[in-house]
């Protein structure tokens, strides 16, 4: 990460246009006063790779055609070296193309051919030899012959669904070849000109590759206007990033919510004395990418002025696209169901406690990534806070919690000890009924309840140091507010922490719900912040040489 102050760039000439009137964000963004969310206090562990290179340019260069996107070429550069070359890359994409087609059929078999009702009913086994009916035959007792007839309203949202994302396959298959080209040409940047093979990608640092492309600059132009240092291709990189980084850090991101919300973060004071809440959740996050920092600039990697100056376009756009989400939303839902149960249901059955896990929230990435810090760097340091956080959370035991939960594990364990020692004695014992289940039933049922339970039980052994724990939370994610200062024992913090430290089932609940609240979002809650919006990018958006414009909200904290 290089968050260092660039010298010997165009700072002073700050991105300003006429503005029509005054934002409620107007008098608070000028002023110098931290902002709602801070660094912390507390020590920092350093980032590995974050040293800046130290190699300078000689100003030579020779007549070579210099890069049209540069920025999308640093963004190929850098995603082929997180993917870690290009066979990764590739097999990469046919298993994203495998996947969403498997999902695609397998959603498409179990909700058009397969007969639940008629699965539900059907005798197999010792149902079967106890009915006196002949063995089962699920292809003719669970499956329609004809699964489009009668066709409802149901199984049409389901054709529209399998047709849309028909549709969206076939659109990834040819985007694969068209893309290939181009991933080609970076990998024959990296052999050629960085001198960088793929087996050596795999353990070097990203700061080596950045200073190879800072030398390569005496032999070969990248810029027209300058040699670009290692802190410009880094900004080119965050340039988009930035800006989110930056409103999500001044509550530009904050509306009028409910703390009831699916997705709600804390709470903040905005500039106007108003309290409103933080939300960021994936979906919004892809939206306001798209509406936003994806329109903002023009081919010169400069904000354009008719983006700034008409915030009706920008509030039709968040409009248009929120319509279009609610539209869609049935079928993404059916998607998500479906691709969600894919991917957690046999990790939530053979561990049942993963879903009283907890994760880092979406918006809690937003608010803890810092100016300038790319992606994998990032991820590095917020995942080595993730046993910390844990820790601090346990800080708060509820002992009444505990002592049902000992309760519950005690007698489910008991029943679970009885099924075990049965199968010990006769294993065909388990194919028994009681009530009309059978023994497995039961067992699969009092092992989850065990399990659930006993991850409730408070540590007995655990001392108490909540001061100690955050400290080390805030170690890795640098975020300490003010409000928690000397507060780290009350309940307002944890519950607070709590926001941004979720449950994994809970977080994986609130994205579902999120297909229908961000169509809301952007239609109806959105579009009353666009002229703080566009207020923030005028007012904290500064022109580099070499680079374009940038937010300049990072130079208050370098």
């Amino acid at each position: 990460m290089f968050s260092g102050r660039q010298k010997g760039t165009n700072t002073s000439s700050k991105f300003k246009w006429n503005w029509r009137g005054d934002s409620s964000l107007t008098a608070g963004l000028l002023r110098d006063v931290p902002p709602e969310i801070e660094l912390s206090e507390y020590g920092r562990i350093p980032s590995p790779g974050s040293e800046s290179p130290s190699a300078l340019l000689n100003g030579e260069s020779l007549s070579v055609e210099p890069i049209t996107d540069l920025d999308l070429f640093f963004e190929r550069l850098y995603s082929y070296y997180c993917e870690k070359g290009l066979w990764c890359i590739i097999i990469k994409w046919i298993v994203e193309l495998l996947s969403l087609g498997f999902t695609i059929c397998f959603s498409g078999f179990f909700l058009l051919y397969v007969d639940w009702d008629g699965l539900r009913n059907a005798k197999c086994g010792m149902d079967a030899v106890e009915s006196g009916v002949n063995p089962c035959d699920l292809a003719k007792e669970a499956l329609h012959q004809h699964p489009l007839s009668p066709l409802t309203v149901n199984k049409a949202i389901i054709v529209g669904y399998l047709g849309i994302f028909s549709i969206y396959w076939i659109f990834c298959f040819f985007r694969f070849f068209a893309q290939l080209k181009d991933i080609l040409g970076i990998r024959h940047f990296y052999y050629n000109s960085l001198h960088v093979t793929d087996s050596e990608i795999q353990t070097m640092p990203w700061a080596t590759i950045l200073e190879k492309a800072v030398k390569l600059q005496s032999s070969q132009k990248l810029c027209v206007v300058k040699d670009l240092s290692a802190h410009d291709i880094v900004m080119r990189l965050m340039r988009k990033e930035n800006y989110l980084i930056g409103m999500v850090n001044k509550a530009v991101l904050a509306f009028q919510i409910s703390p009831w919300v699916p997705g709600a973060g804390p709470a903040v004071s905005c500039s106007d004395g108003r309290q409103r809440r933080l939300i960021l959740t994936k979906t919004l996050e892809w939206t306001l990418n798209w509406c936003i920092l994806q329109s903002m600039f023009d081919r010169n990697f400069c904000v354009r002025r008719d983006f700034i100056v008409n915030p009706r376009a920008l509030k039709k756009r968040l409009i248009l696209v929120g319509f279009t989400m609610l539209v869609l939303s049935p079928f993404l839902v059916i998607f998500m169901l479906v691709y969600l149960f894919l991917r957690h249901a046999e990790q939530f059955y053979n561990h049942p406690s993963t879903a009283s896990s907890r994760r880092w929230s979406n918006l809690s990435r937003w608010i803890f990534r810092e100016f300038n810090e790319v992606d994998h760097l990032f991820r590095h340091r917020i995942n080595s806070s993730v046993l910390h956080a844990s820790d601090y959370l346990k800080q708060f035991p509820s002992p009444i919690v505990s002592i049902i939960a000992k309760f519950i594990s005690f007698v489910s364990g008991g029943f679970a000890a009885v099924l075990l020692i049965i199968a010990l004695l006769e294993e065909s014992l388990l194919e028994g009924h009681i009530f009309g289940r059978q023994l497995f039933w039961y067992g699969a049922v009092f092992g989850t309840i065990t399990a659930i339970s006993r991850a409730a039980i408070a540590n007995e052994l655990l001392v108490l140091d909540p001061e100690g724990a955050m400290s080390m939370v805030v170690q890795h994610t640098h975020y300490m507010p003010k409000r928690w200062r000397g507060k780290e024992n009350s309940e307002a913090v944890r519950i607070e922490f709590e926001t941004l430290f979720q449950y994994t089932g809970m977080m994986l609940l609130e994205e579902m719900t999120s297909i229908f609240l961000t169509p809301y979002l952007l239609m109806f809650v959105v579009p009353k912040r666009v002229d703080d919006i566009l207020q923030f990018i005028s007012d904290f958006t500064v022109h580099v040489e070499g680079v374009g414009h940038v937010c300049r909200y990072f130079w208050m904290f370098s």
